[in-house]
């Protein structure tokens, strides 16, 4: 479930439009049906990730042993999504990655293709005051700016705290975020969960360790 971190007047401070008053975020149909017709910025959070480890050595990028990966849940719902935008004909003109494992092989099993963009850096990994800002003001552009096939979407894999600092905006690992991109700042219309997405085949579904193969496979 996405929350506001600081409300009203910290959504503005961060370039955040919110919705007017008595506004709702759109129904699940709905974001799906605004996300088939294009323009969008979709930030999605890498999927559900192995919590008895921890990032402790991200010296070579390319060696994800010293990282947090994906729990086995969390490659399911990465096919399970990219699965559910070929099926729903959600078109999608980039996919745009931090450079963590968790991110780009969410973007991998999701997508296949994807470009790794260090301006999405992890950034509690990040000391240097410069550079943080560096960070946050990279995402907030991403953010603000539409496909160039005004047709299409771009998704960006990105991380909890980058988002939090860019536009305060808590969301859960595999949630997706769906924005409409504007230069007074990205309006949210609401978020995403695997769920939302159509169940994928028995054969794209890994048996989850301490559940039942039969739940893990069960198409219904």
């Amino acid at each position: 479930m996405a929350r506001r971190v600081s409300g009203f007047f910290g959504a503005l401070l961060f370039g955040l439009v919110p919705m007017g008053p008595g506004a709702e975020e759109m129904s699940a149909e709905q974001l799906i049906e605004r996300l088939q017709g294009g323009g969008l910025v979709v930030f999605w959070r890498h999927a559900e990730t192995d919590r008895s480890h921890d990032d402790y050595d991200i010296s070579d990028m390319d060696d994800c042993a010293g990282q947090r990966n994906l729990s086995t849940l969390g490659r399911n719902h990465s096919r399970r999504v990219g699965d559910g935008f070929r099926a729903l004909e959600i078109p999608v003109e980039q996919v745009l990655t931090s450079p963590f494992c968790r991110n780009w092989e969410t973007a991998s099993l999701a997508f296949e293709e994807y470009e790794i963009r260090y301006d999405l850096f992890n950034l509690p990994w990040v000391r240097d005051e410069d550079r943080r800002a560096h960070l946050i003001d990279g995402l907030v552009r991403h953010l603000h700016t539409p496909p160039a096939d005004p047709y299409s979407n771009i998704v960006v894999v990105g991380h909890d705290l980058n988002l939090r600092q860019a536009v305060d905006l808590e969301i859960q690992e595999a949630e997706l975020a769906i924005f409409v991109p504007a230069h007074d700042g990205p309006e949210l219309l609401g978020v995403l969960a695997p769920s939302d997405f159509p169940e994928p085949d028995a054969d794209r579904i890994a048996p989850v360790p301490g559940t039942p193969e039969r739940e893990a496979s069960d198409p219904h």
